[in-house]
């Protein structure tokens, strides 16, 4: 029997219990494990590792201690970049805007009652000097692309111009800083708001809360491998793509991964877009682990 490792982050989606996150990711890898083993022609076990963070996550598919990384789009950058070996062969779909796709944003977003806004010069004025809030330095969508938006975009520096910028720890508390009023301004990816609104205490978060900002597109959560066959690579991909539209794989995908709709085939290039986030900011993989 051939046994393939999978890893995981412990906050790849939230507002659930870390045992019903291990449950679901299980429930994924023994499909997938099912499906291999059809397609491969030869008995396969997939092994779910302990969550762990991302640099130790980084750290474990590129020693190939993982064979399978369910990653975030950053994390998986510099995994690549350390191992060339390491390739994203599929990408998490996601319904944005009605539509189905490997795409995502980020937004900027901040209580209503601070009249910031960021598509005019009042607006801007208002901003200076306030304070902003972004999740884990390593995250994409809580930190690289709306920190990148606001110096590309907006000629804002991320945080030279603010009174006070800080990592708070993830979207769901940077969302409650924001709704509190412990911070001015907010990062995180496109559906924060709403996640807050569907917990207790925070029900008309869609009320007080408001968007001010949407980057362009990111490419969505990668699923990264560490196989040097080519063979092994394509089946594992095959085998991905048919757990994806099974009813258990869905099911497990849609519970573990924030509502995640399906899987497609992905380019190992398809994160430029944050490598040149990361050198218009001046930041290094160093700098955002450490």
């Amino acid at each position: 029997m051939k046994t393939l490792t999978l890893s995981y982050y412990p906050w790849i989606t939230q507002h659930i219990t870390p045992d019903e996150l291990r449950r679901w990711v299980n429930d994924f890898a023994t499909e997938l494990q099912d499906q291999l083993t059809a397609i491969a022609g030869t008995p396969h076990f997939v092994q779910v590792q302990q969550p762990v963070e991302v640099p130790r996550q980084i750290e474990m598919i590129v020693s190939g201690q993982s064979h399978i990384a369910l990653m975030n789009p950053l994390g998986y950058v510099f995994a690549r970049a350390r191992q060339p070996v390491v390739e994203a062969i599929a990408v998490a779909l996601r319904e944005i805007d009605g539509k189905v796709g490997p795409t995502y944003f980020a937004q900027l977003y901040t209580h209503k009652r601070t009249a910031i806004r960021f598509d005019d010069a009042k607006g801007i004025a208002v901003a200076r000097g306030k304070s902003i809030g972004y999740g884990l330095p390593y995250s994409t969508s809580n930190f690289l692309i709306p920190a990148y938006h606001l110096a590309d975009k907006l000629a804002i520096h991320p945080f030279a111009f603010f009174s006070r910028a800080e990592f708070i720890g993830g979207h769901e508390t940077v969302a409650k800083a924001v709704y509190e009023g412990k911070v001015d301004i907010g990062a995180g990816h496109d559906g924060v708001i709403k996640d807050l609104a569907r917990q207790y205490g925070f029900g008309d978060a869609e009320e007080r809360l408001v968007q001010i900002a949407r980057s362009q597109p990111i490419v969505s959560d990668p699923i990264a491998v560490h196989l040097p066959s080519a063979q092994d690579r394509a089946q594992l991909l095959e085998a991905l793509l048919a757990t994806a539209k099974t009813p258990r794989g869905a099911e497990a995908l849609l519970r573990f991964w924030g509502m995640v709709k399906g899987l497609e085939p992905l380019a190992p290039n398809a994160y430029a877009l944050l490598e040149t986030a990361m050198k218009r900011l001046g930041l290094t993989e160093q700098d955002v682990l450490r």
